[in-house]
């Protein structure tokens, strides 16, 4: 399973990105297979099917067990393509450890600050280059 981090301060776009992301998969023709909201903001966790691979999509990363949720919805669903959020002070390097060297992350930063025209365009463009590597894998 490729693993794909974004990274970002608080509101600083992470769970919009997620969101943008899973609506372009789907409106490129993929298949949602699960969705799921947690019970605080807008987080969500889902699992969409997108050109022959299976993509999972974690969006909170606030807290120190998040990044290990993720793992295990790509895990236990298959995925090819894992996409999670982290946010400073997290404890991620253990359970990235855990999955071995076979899986290589990629991080994105988010910067917090700017125009909210601004950082929609930057979201927009990290949405992009995530939908050119997964087409790419």
């Amino acid at each position: 399973m490729k693993i794909y981090l974004i990274y970002g301060e608080k509101d600083a776009g992470k769970t919009t990105t997620c969101n943008k992301l899973l609506k372009c998969i789907l409106s490129l023709g993929g298949t949602l297979k699960s969705y799921d909201t947690f019970d605080w903001a807008e987080d969500f966790k889902s699992v969409a099917e997108f050109e022959g691979k299976r993509i999972g999509i974690y969006s909170p990363g606030d807290e120190r067990g998040h990044l290990s949720g993720a793992i295990t919805l790509g895990v236990d669903n298959n995925c090819d393509i894992l996409v999670a959020t982290v946010r400073k002070g997290i404890a991620y390097n253990a359970p990235l450890q855990k999955m071995g060297e076979e899986n290589p992350e990629k991080w994105i930063t988010l910067v917090k600050g700017g125009t909210e025209a601004e950082r929609d365009n930057y979201e927009n463009r990290v949405v992009i280059g995530l939908l050119d590597n997964i087409q790419q894998s």
